[in-house]
């Protein structure tokens, strides 16, 4: 069977056997940059000291942060780990080369990248993402209609119990499932159908930020009304929001996924969003490079906590400096200085780089 992908072809051989696959997916690019959009916004937190939100233009940012981007831009970013894992099982085995070796290194190195970004930002993702890493290779043994199942169940379990560090499994095995249906081809050939995801997961999208207000709690005690029933009462209160608010996560995740893929196939669409295909590329590059532009700043030009506001405009600065460098960087250089270290030692030898 053959497909056509906008100039890019790839034939699948048999149902046991990988699929041929394209050079690269920019689709897959324009997903990655738009989620370091929004991580930022959340690990700036855990980089400098923030003061808890008391003026309303900060409380109002706080709430936007926990309906609009809390938990949706690392589940396209976890998501995208899985399909990222099923194009690179693809092509080793395409190439005959010793699959599972090379993963076995490559995600060795990713911890090591980790250990070493843990120590600017305690919180950081790709130490967990090494571990579940690991993991998902049982699934590239199982079908996709069992994989499909078991991403479903533990992501649903996840969501239900609020277990957020293995919901991150479950995205990786579910994004897995996403390839292993083909689905990554259909960015550009079944435009109608994500105009509809979009549509569905956009009215899903108003349904849960009217849920999430119902049960919106002020982002700290002091701001509460000052009785010993309201102490009382507002842990629990702050535990149920965050939890609602996890739940929710993957409606407006879906809608972000598929507004942005409808936005892409449109000509002006992926002309205003360029930008964000460089800076995909670059994730790994990009992903602790904004650690060290939030640490740098925390240490030379910050003097104590800042405003929560104030990292908005630090995160939009960060974005100003990655997304130049990394345009120019790509104009000399195949890979991202970071990706090129990881592409040399999981293939133990020196990459062409230009």
């Amino acid at each position: 069977m053959r497909y056509d992908t906008s100039c890019e072809k790839y034939e699948k051989r048999d149902e046991n056997k990988m699929t041929t696959l394209p050079k690269r997916i920019d689709t897959l690019d324009y997903l990655r940059g738009f989620a370091l959009l929004g991580i930022i916004l959340v690990n700036v937190g855990a980089i400098i000291a923030v003061q808890w939100p008391q003026t309303e233009t900060d409380i109002l940012y706080r709430k936007l942060l926990d309906f609009f981007v809390e938990g949706k831009f690392f589940t396209i970013f976890s998501t995208l780990f899985g399909i990222g894992f099923y194009i690179f099982i693809s092509n080793t085995k395409k190439k005959e080369q010793n699959t599972y070796l090379l993963y076995l290194r490559r995600i060795i190195v990713l911890a090591i990248f980790g250990l070493l970004h843990m120590q600017l930002q305690p919180g950081e993702a790709l130490l967990s993402y090494s571990i579940f890493g690991l993991i998902l290779i049982i699934f590239s043994f199982l079908k996709k209609e069992v994989n499909l199942v078991l991403g479903i169940l533990l992501l649903g379990a996840c969501l239900y119990f609020d277990v957020k560090i293995i919901a991150v499994l479950s995205y990786f095995i579910l994004g897995y499932v996403f390839a292993q249906y083909d689905l990554i081809y259909t960015f550009k050939t079944a435009k109608r159908k994500w105009q509809i995801v979009g549509v569905v997961s956009g009215i899903a999208s108003v349904v849960a930020v009217i849920i999430m207000q119902s049960f919106y709690v002020l982002p700290h005690f002091e701001l509460i009304e000052q009785t010993k029933e309201a102490y009382e009462k507002y842990p629990i209160q702050v535990n149920t929001y965050n939890h609602v608010v996890f739940m929710l996560s993957p409606v407006l995740t879906i809608f972000y996924t598929s507004l942005l893929i409808s936005l892409l196939n449109t000509n002006i669409g992926q002309k205003l969003l360029t930008p964000l295909k460089y800076y995909g590329r670059m994730a790994l590059t990009n992903y602790i490079g904004q650690t060290i532009l939030i640490y740098l700043a925390g240490a030379f030009l910050f003097n104590g906590p800042v405003r929560l506001i104030h990292t908005l405009i630090l995160s939009i600065v960060i974005y100003l400096i990655q997304l130049i460098f990394t345009y120019f960087w790509l104009k000399a250089f195949r890979y991202g200085p970071l990706e090129y270290i990881w592409r040399c030692l999981t293939y133990l030898k020196i990459m062409p780089m230009r």
